[in-house]
């Protein structure tokens, strides 16, 4: 049995229709894609940030002494827990705030700025500008 040649027109024709509609819609399912990656990164990091800053502000208020020792113990237990993630921490991504009073609360604040791995793309599409500051405290009652 042979194909009429009016079947054989409209076979092409849906077959070119696919593709303009494969096009169009190809962007909007990358940038889709592009963004559920970097939330899920930067979701990552903020736990990351979390962990670090109640690791530190445990350490703190069990061990309040520590401060004489310019917190080097408090920090160095934070960065211990970042370390090994994709997130790099140092000492200047860390602050203590009211230290060390027994009874009363102390704080360990963890932040850094995070570049979006799509961050150029993004910022063409006027959608983002610019790399995102995380951060995460943290508060704990002085033993």
């Amino acid at each position: 049995m042979k194909e009429k040649p009016e079947q054989h027109q409209n076979n092409f024709r849906h077959k070119g229709q696919s593709l303009i509609e494969w096009a169009l819609v190809l962007p909007i399912l990358l940038l889709i894609i592009m963004a559920a990656m970097d939330f899920g990164r930067m979701f990552y990091t903020k736990i990351i940030l979390t962990n670090a800053a109640r690791e530190g502000v445990n350490y703190l208020a069990y061990f309040p002494e520590d401060k004489d020792a310019g917190y080097v113990n408090t920090i160095s237990a934070a960065l211990n827990e970042a370390s090994g993630s994709i997130v790099t921490l140092n000492a200047a991504n860390l602050s203590i705030s009211d230290c060390c009073t027994p009874g009363a609360p102390v704080g360990v604040t963890a932040s850094i700025t995070v570049d979006l791995i799509f961050n150029d793309a993004l910022q063409t599409l006027g959608l983002l500008g610019g790399p995102l500051q995380l951060s995460s405290t943290v508060r704990m009652m002085v033993q």
